[in-house]
């Protein structure tokens, strides 16, 4: 799979250039300090948000943020008095941070809110996958408000999700098999579907209705992409070989979609499965902007394009293309080699996608993680209307997170 060549690269590109000043959001930022930090985009300032970090003994990753403001981060610590290997901390809209859980041998896997408030009213529900001692995969609720509750939800692996638009269900994928729909409310799985898994990551609720978008497998070992509607089903690609990847655009009209093995990214019109746009056959990764009039994608750059600039193993470097769905042309971006934190992303960006937002609220920028000539790590912005534009380095560290 392409997404393992980029395990890879170890070259280092140079950005250099002023801060752009347009008003586009928060990034959140892991520093290579360990700590984590908040970038202003329209200020240019950074403040801390943590700030005891050690390295290899205390540190902060995986920032993720609610719609609503509120933070999340994940964190260890292996020396003192209180050693943990799993922390999560909580962020409120005031900027007060708690540590909310702590566990002494599980692993962070990964964490995605609730873009709704709880039927209590006043709450927010944050899902989080670790890592047990056992090795299995387990789903925890964190209920964030006044008093905070955690409670363990269920156990599989792998195990993907989607929350509902109200967040007041979960669409569940659990152990290569089945789908489940669980209540939140009432705590339990309310029906299990018939249909059987394909090879995917994520599994994708409609941002505006109940229609869910998910592979499903063939008796040829291959999978479908279909739209469950109700009791309707849709098929919107078949017989895709290898892993596939989807989204829906953020109205709802759309599903971009890439089979994993040949890179081909497609966009569809989500109620009769015509192909609106082609826009690559060598897609590493793609992310819809807020918007919807965007599709950015990573390819893997060819050797014609970097002659001269390829990292000592030989590999090439990861290029940045965003596609604009009303002129159907994409426009190149920066190149760049990512950072760990990044080609983990990589890895499962099609379940990052819809938790570790990395455009701008206001679709114009996208934020990454990357290493430069020195072999350091730092956070570049790089502004999709301006292809000419160079990135810009907002900080030192392995990966930025855009706020909704």
């Amino acid at each position: 799979m392409k997404f393992l060549i980029a395990v890879c690269l170890l070259a280092a590109l140079l950005i250099s250039g002023s801060l752009p000043t347009a008003t586009a959001g928060q990034v959140a930022l892991v520093g290579n300090d360990g700590n984590i930090y908040q970038y202003d985009i329209a200020s240019g300032t950074t403040t801390p948000l943590t700030q005891d970090a050690v390295l290899g003994k205390k540190g902060y990753s995986w920032p993720t943020w609610a719609n609503d403001g509120r933070l999340a981060y994940f964190g260890f610590n292996r020396d003192g008095d209180d050693p943990y290997r799993l922390g999560i901390f909580v962020r409120d809209t005031s900027g007060n941070s708690q540590r909310v859980y702590a566990s002494p041998d599980e692993i962070f896997t990964y964490a995605y809110w609730s873009p709704g408030d709880c039927l209590a009213g006043g709450c927010r529900d944050l899902a989080v996958l670790y890592t047990m001692s056992s090795g299995n995969l387990g789903l925890r609720r964190v209920r964030v408000a006044d008093e905070i509750s955690v409670d363990e939800l269920a156990e599989g692996s792998p195990f993907y999700w989607d929350w509902s638009p109200d967040g007041q269900t979960m669409l569940w994928a659990r152990y290569r098999t089945r789908f489940e729909l669980y209540d939140v409310a009432a705590e339990e799985v309310v029906f299990t579907f018939p249909e059987q898994q394909g090879l995917q990551r994520s599994v994708d609720w409609s941002p505006v209705d109940d229609r869910l978008l998910a592979a499903v497998t063939t008796d040829r070992h291959t999978s479908d992409l279909v739209v469950f509607d109700d009791e309707a089903r849709l098929v919107l690609a078949d017989d895709i070989e290898g892993i596939v990847s989807f989204e829906w655009s953020p109205d709802g009209t759309l599903v971009a979609y890439a089979d994993d093995d040949g890179g081909t990214l497609r966009i569809v019109d989500a109620q009769t499965g015509q192909i609106a746009a082609s826009p690559s056959d060598n897609s590493l990764a793609f992310f819809w902007s807020p918007d919807g009039t965007q599709v950015a994608y990573i390819s893997l750059t060819r050797a014609i394009d970097v002659p001269a600039r390829r990292d000592q193993q030989g590999q090439p470097k990861l290029q940045w293309f965003v596609y604009d769905l009303a002129t159907k042309s994409a426009k190149r971006l920066s190149s760049f080699v990512p950072t760990d934190d990044m080609i983990y992303y990589l890895s499962f960006y099609d379940q990052f996608a819809r938790s570790h937002r990395l455009w701008s609220p206001d679709s114009r920028y996208l934020v990454y993680g990357e290493r430069v000539s020195d072999g350091s790590s730092v956070v570049s912005l790089v502004d999709a209307t301006q292809p000419g534009i160079a990135p810009q380095i907002i900080g030192e560290g392995t990966l930025g997170i855009f706020n909704w």
